[in-house]
């Protein structure tokens, strides 16, 4: 299998996937997708980190939908000893690489690190994470501190800070009164 020569060495490179499994024994791998199943499907390469921290490109030779995970095979990867190998390893893509979003739509590591504080200005702390979660999903501030669902009915904007419903600042000064 031949790794390709990688042209982006300055870029922001963004976690997309993880892989998880093997997938029968001609070099196909399971992959957890941190991007819709339709994006995956348009991808002609992938990079993997290498342990000292260079993106390594691979081609793709094909990519499957299989229930809620992306089955991809590398090109020239084609065994199950070969595949083995990138158990574990999390797929990365170039920022430039990303799909575009619409208006509203964030991709995580757009959102991880802002500051959140209610329309009035109270700051409620830092997203440290981002759940994913049916039907929505949720913020994670200060590690766990508190929990806001990521819908419009409470977050109100995303610009340099995430701005959140005056009602929350409400509802924790009384979870902390009692």
């Amino acid at each position: 299998m031949q790794e390709k020569e990688d042209k982006h060495d300055k870029a922001h490179y963004v976690v997309i996937g993880r892989i998880r499994d093997t997938y029968g024994i001609k070099g196909w791998l399971k992959v957890e997708p941190y991007l819709s199943v339709k994006h995956w499907s348009k991808l002609k390469g992938v990079y993997l980190k290498k342990k000292g921290g260079d993106y390594v490109p691979f081609e793709l030779e094909g990519v499957k939908k299989h229930h809620k995970m992306v089955v991809i095979k590398f090109k020239g990867c084609d065994s199950l000893e070969c595949a083995d190998r990138f158990i574990g390893a999390k797929v990365f893509l170039p920022e430039e690489y990303l799909p575009k979003v619409s208006k509203d739509e964030y991709y995580f590591f757009q959102i991880e690190g802002k500051e959140v504080v209610t329309e009035d200005g109270k700051y409620l702390g830092k997203i440290t994470g981002v759940l994913e979660l049916s039907p929505y999903f949720l913020l994670e501030i200060d590690e766990g501190k508190l929990y806001v669902p990521f819908v419009s009915a409470l977050v109100k904007s995303v610009e340099d800070k995430v701005y959140v419903e005056n009602s929350l600042a409400e509802l924790l000064e009384e979870e902390n009164d009692t």
